[in-house]
């Protein structure tokens, strides 16, 4: 609270001494942005005795994309607001948190933006300038912006693509870009764009990632940089999300399930003064996002008695991954959840393995990430003309499963029922994984302490041998394998924490969906397994 008092106090001495001493920079003709103060809205009709609905007030910005990258848009030297860094400014933007998480890499967004339309098939050439709608960092504080809109322009001045940037609550990032004139539907009433697409992207715990969006817009009054006599624009964009109905062609958009609308209600030009006086009228507002959405999650959940489904993995982007029975999606992921440091060190063994391994028994092996953002990891033996053996894996969760998987058996009938990982090649998988030591291969002996415990977590109905020592120990040292253990422990404990949590907080999964209920879903897929 102290911070926000002093922007406070900054905001207002800034206005008083601006009346008097005018800084140079607001003498120089700035480009034209705005200042959106919109009107947001949300209606779940579905299911009935859950409907509910919701509105709140943001703050966003509408900038000229070209300009903000060439810092002409900066106020107060950077520090009122400025792009390309999170600190040292009251408000801003930078590259990393928008389009593909590639991390601190240097690319801008206009980069990244012509790169995602030349992967989509699009002449990225076509693109003059774009209006990027946004809610900007205040003090150092990036929070969540669920939608950033980009209304791209070609040379003509014509609106040819609008491309929406989608962020969930866990990190994950998804666009969808909507080519004007393809695909496009006589839009409602009061709107100038429509278009109807599946969804691919899981955004809201309480709806799986099935169904269609009809997304409606009325468009911004002018091209950026051509403000002269234009009435200041206010872009308004209607997000419809049908569930699915099956028709004869496949699945077709049903019933209407939930609605969403943002609405500007004032759009001004953008100056310093301006600016200041937006964020001290409302100092929290663009920190609230994020506490808005636990609250009407909080209601859904306890209130209206909807259950949470769980987060699914991002679809693969890249390399077509229908061979191996994994659906391609739409292309549209950008940003995963990044690796966390149990996964990263489960990654860390596994390459130490197959390092080795791949030589003892002359395979090539290939890890592929659904991430695109990641690069494939080759094992190659010295010997040539080998078999190749690809693992094509959906997030760094497979890591960890086979880590904690007492055998190659068990970890891809797991990853099989839970859609972590698929591979060209189930025989190859075995071999690789399948320390030969025939004598270790009983339930009757006492198994490593290690073993123990990654057997003690499955079903006792699964009768299926397991090896004395996990492959991924077999050629670790000692400590190697006390700190293996530990790191053991601390994953089973992060199973055990997350389920006594949700008990404790009385929340509840779909039935049959509980993350701590892997093995007995995989158990179930066995008994069932003539049947499908």
């Amino acid at each position: 609270m102290n911070v926000i008092a002093g922007a406070g106090c900054a905001t207002v001495l800034y206005l008083l001494f601006s009346s008097y001493v005018r800084p140079c920079g607001d003498r120089k003709e700035r480009p034209t942005a705005y200042i959106l103060t919109n009107k947001v809205m949300h209606a779940r009709l579905l299911p009935v005795p859950s409907a509910h609905a919701f509105t709140y007030p943001t703050l966003s910005l509408l900038l000229p994309l070209k300009s903000l990258e060439d810092n002409r848009l900066d106020s107060g030297g950077g520090w009122i607001f400025g792009y390309g860094g999170l600190y040292g400014r009251l408000t801003g933007l930078r590259p990393s948190a928008y389009l593909i998480d590639n991390g601190q890499d240097g690319r801008t967004i206009w980069q990244k933006l012509t790169q995602i339309l030349s992967e989509r098939h699009h002449d990225a050439s076509r693109l003059d300038d774009a209006w990027m709608m946004t809610m900007p960092s205040f003090l150092g504080y990036e929070g969540i912006n669920p939608l950033t809109l980009y209304y791209c322009y070609d040379v003509a001045g014509q609106l040819w693509l609008i491309v929406l940037e989608v962020h969930n609550t866990f990190g994950e990032r998804h666009v969808y870009v909507l080519g004007v004139g393809i695909n496009e539907e006589t839009p409602d009433t009061g709107f100038d764009h429509q278009w109807t697409f599946g969804r691919h992207f899981h955004v809201s715990p309480f709806n799986d990632r099935l169904g269609f969006y009809t997304a409606s817009f009325t468009v911004p009054s002018h091209p950026p940089g051509k403000s002269s006599g234009e009435p200041s624009p206010r872009p308004l964009v209607r997000i419809n999300y049908h569930i699915s109905s099956e028709s004869p062609s496949g699945p077709a958009p049903g019933p209407l399930k939930l609605t969403a609308a943002i609405r500007p209600i004032s759009s001004t030009p953008f100056t310093t003064s301006r600016w200041l006086l937006s964020i001290a009228s409302s100092p929290l507002r663009l920190f609230l996002t994020f506490p808005r959405i636990l609250y009407q999650a909080w209601i859904l959940h306890y209130k209206k008695k909807l259950d949470v489904y769980p987060r699914p993995e991002p679809k693969p982007v890249g390399e077509d991954w229908s061979s191996i029975g994994i659906p391609k999606g739409d292309q549209g992921g950008i940003g995963w959840q990044h690796e966390g440091a149990l996964e990263a060190y489960c990654r860390r063994r596994l390459e130490t393995f197959l390092t080795a391994r791949v030589n003892e028994v002359n395979i090539a092996v290939t890890l592929i990430p659904a991430n695109p953002s990641l690069a494939p990891s080759h094992f190659s033996p010295t010997k040539k003309d080998c078999p190749q053996l690809k693992i094509y894996y959906m997030s760094p969760r497979f890591f960890a499963m086979l880590f904690t998987c007492p055998s190659p058996a068990h970890t891809t009938w797991l990853g099989a029922t839970e859609g972590i990982f698929s591979t060209s090649d189930g025989g190859l998988f075995l071999d690789l994984f399948q320390i030969p030591h025939p004598e270790s291969w009983s339930l009757n002996e006492t198994p490593s302490p290690s073993q123990y415990l990654r057997v003690a977590r499955i079903p006792a109905e699964f009768k299926w041998m397991y090896p004395h020592v996990h492959a991924l120990e077999y050629y670790a040292s000692r400590t190697r394998r006390v700190a293996n253990f530990l790191v053991l422990c601390m994953l089973i404990m992060v199973d055990c924490l997350e389920e006594s949590l949700f008990g404790i907080l009385r929340a509840r999964f779909v039935p049959g969906t509980e993350p701590w209920n892997a093995w007995k879903r995989a158990l179930y897929r066995l008994q069932h397994a003539g049947e499908q």
